[in-house]
């Protein structure tokens, strides 16, 4: 329980705070001047100090400001018999958070230090969790920085070696193969880590170009085939075929959706269908993915667009972007929504759990490039030899 501080120089008064406040499970400490309460903050971490502003060895709001100096985080409710506004204006700005008018009831006396702990337990935990999200924004800039030079060099041998194939025998092929594959995850994994810390700072850079939407639904498609085959799975475009080109970073916009094709194969059982679609509503073009598959749980919709939350079990956890129920690390929706706010757009989804889900992304047709803006082309694209970077 909190540790508390009473200083005060009339000893009864002392005493009934200290017994009021010790029925309420705090730990109380007592001094009578200023000279013991520095004493004793020095030596121990209050969370609260009760102080008298009329004190034998220091009069007024120098009392506060000499205690702050001692510990600039200490919490100071003022207790004072001659209380005015200016004073407890002069109070506050000298660094009190509350106080009280001496004689006060004990129930004043409860609710202001329960109060006062409160608001103090509270700005320690936001202090904590801003330390723990800026370690997590360092480690994931740290691991993104360090893995894409070797993920890049690797790469770029394997496709040298699958190219001169010929001089390789078949089972040769094939792990060159695997590997590839795994690698290109890997570059993906990375990307995908990038792009969010980058949301997150607000520092996603967008390269725009005229994007067909049809175009850019087959591109998908096609690079999905295999795993779209292997799961015996029925996916298909419709519609987009007369739509205008849109005003969009052609790279990020395909890595959204590839995203949600991918959620959407992962949780379609075999033989299911997926569709693909797109149309032009006022001046937005929708694009969308529709499963037959497993659907959401009502309990989870709320977070699918979190970094790092994965519907799935963490327990049958598996990193194929394919496999039924196979997990990811819970990057893929909140890089779609990150990608399309960046473009000015949003991501609504509908599911009912084993009837399917609905994603439809909604994008301005005429977003206007940004003065000065570069592409931080760091996207894999499968179609290459090697990433870009």
């Amino acid at each position: 329980m909190a540790k508390i501080l009473v200083v005060d120089d009339d000893g009864i008064i002392r005493g009934v705070t200290s017994r009021i406040l010790e029925s309420e499970k705090y730990h109380i400490d007592e001094a009578c001047s200023l000279s013991e309460a520095r004493e004793k903050i020095v030596q121990n971490d209050y969370a609260l100090v009760l102080l008298d502003l009329r004190l034998p060895d220091c009069d007024g709001l120098r009392s506060i400001v000499t205690l702050k100096e001692l510990r600039p985080q200490l919490d100071v409710v003022v207790l004072t018999g001659y209380g005015t506004l200016d004073s407890v204006i002069e109070a506050m700005r000298a660094g009190a958070v509350d106080f009280l008018l001496k004689p006060c009831s004990a129930q004043q006396l409860r609710d202001t230090v329960k109060k006062a702990v409160a608001k103090r337990e509270l700005s320690q935990e936001n202090k904590m969790l801003r330390a723990l999200n800026e370690m997590k924004d360092k480690f994931l800039t740290l691991v993104s920085h360090e893995l894409r030079t070797p993920l890049t060099i690797i790469y770029g041998y394997l496709s040298i070696m699958q190219r001169q194939g010929a001089s390789l025998d078949k089972e040769q092929r094939e792990l060159v193969g695997i590997v590839l594959k795994s690698t290109r995850q890997l570059i993906s994994i990375v990307n995908n880590i990038q792009t969010i810390t980058q949301a997150e700072a607000g520092e996603i850079k967008l390269h725009l170009q005229p994007v067909l939407p049809r175009k850019l639904m087959m591109d998908v498609l096609t690079e999905m085939k295999s795993s779209v085959t292997d799961r015996k799975l029925n996916m298909h475009v419709e519609d987009g075929n007369e739509l205008p080109p849109i005003n969009a970073d052609s790279i990020r916009l395909r890595q959204a959706m590839m995203e949600l094709v991918q959620n959407a194969i992962r949780n379609t059982p075999d033989g299911g269908e997926i569709t693909v679609g797109a149309t032009q509503k006022d001046e937005r073009i929708l694009l969308w993915v529709k499963d037959t598959g497993i659907g959401i749980p009502l309990s989870e919709q709320t977070k699918i667009f979190e970094p790092f939350y994965e519907v799935a079990n963490v327990e049958q956890h598996g990193s194929s972007n394919s496999r039924f129920q196979g997990g990811g690390i819970g990057l893929g929706l909140s890089l779609v929504k990150a990608v399309i706010e960046a473009h000015k757009g949003f991501v609504r989804f509908e599911s009912e759990p084993n009837h399917g889900t609905l994603f439809e992304i909604s994008l301005p047709m005429t977003l206007e490039n940004a003065p000065n803006e570069l592409l931080d082309r760091i996207n894999f694209s499968p179609d290459r030899s090697v990433p870009t970077t």
